[in-house]
């Protein structure tokens, strides 16, 4: 036989909502984070093994599965009363890398809090020109830490980062990381995440198998006024 059909091919690599059966996989990703932490020299706020358990418990974490191997995590977490949504530690193993699977997990952390807390505003705190790329992709837009969260919750979380100290200096006006946000109020943020997110309808179908239809859809547009439409007659 051709030494071609000889060689075992890859299994495709899903993107699934993590639940109590994927737990095992915790110190993976940790240590997958701390490593790429040291290499980028730049803040990662530490995260506890209990408590990114939780998160897949809760079902408010998402992995990137290659057979059994893991290629991908992320998760979320609510504020405020649920107010707000943060999508956090998007991690992806380098031998897994270039292969578009950073916006595949964020295709579905973003979708699932969508389907979860659809009236959320949903936001990042990054120094990662990747993220940054990936949150402008899904509608985000850059804000001040003013217009983040204030619970205090949240921002405990960044004790664990190298920068912990800038954020203290500032009295929390700033920071190394860049402050993005979504709000499911401006239509503008809904039509590009809309259009970021019919790229990608395995994502939207896992989503919706579980919650039901997706919230991101925008309103059919109104037809052009009367007014409108004399006023185009003299352009």
């Amino acid at each position: 036989m051709d030494q071609i059909q000889d060689q075992k091919q890859e299994p495709e690599i899903k993107i699934v909502l993590a639940d109590e059966s994927h737990v095992h996989y915790v110190d993976e990703i940790l240590e997958t984070i701390a490593a790429a932490a040291k290499v980028r020299g730049t803040g990662i706020a530490k995260r506890n093994p209990e408590y990114v358990k939780q998160k897949m418990i809760e079902g408010k974490a998402v992995l990137a599965l290659c057979g059994d191997d893991f290629a991908g995590f992320s998760y979320i977490e609510t504020w405020d009363n649920k107010q707000y949504v943060t999508t956090s530690g998007l991690i992806v193993p380098d031998r897994y890398r270039g292969r578009g699977l950073a916006r595949r997990i964020k295709h579905m952390t973003f979708s699932l809090a969508r389907a979860r807390w659809p009236e959320a505003k949903i936001f990042s705190l990054t120094s990662g020109a990747a993220v940054m790329k990936l949150n402008t992709q899904h509608g985000y837009k850059p804000v001040t830490f003013a217009q983040l969260t204030n619970d205090e919750s949240f921002w405990h979380g960044c004790e664990g980062c190298v920068n912990f100290d800038v954020l203290q200096r500032t009295d929390r006006r700033y920071c190394i990381c860049t402050g993005m946000l979504f709000d499911p109020n401006d239509p503008d943020c809904l039509e590009t995440a809309q259009k970021e997110l019919d790229l990608d309808p395995t994502c939207r179908e896992t989503i919706e198998a579980k919650y039901g239809p997706m919230p991101y859809k925008l309103p059919e547009k109104e037809s052009k006024t009367l007014l409108d439409k004399i006023k185009s007659l003299f352009k």
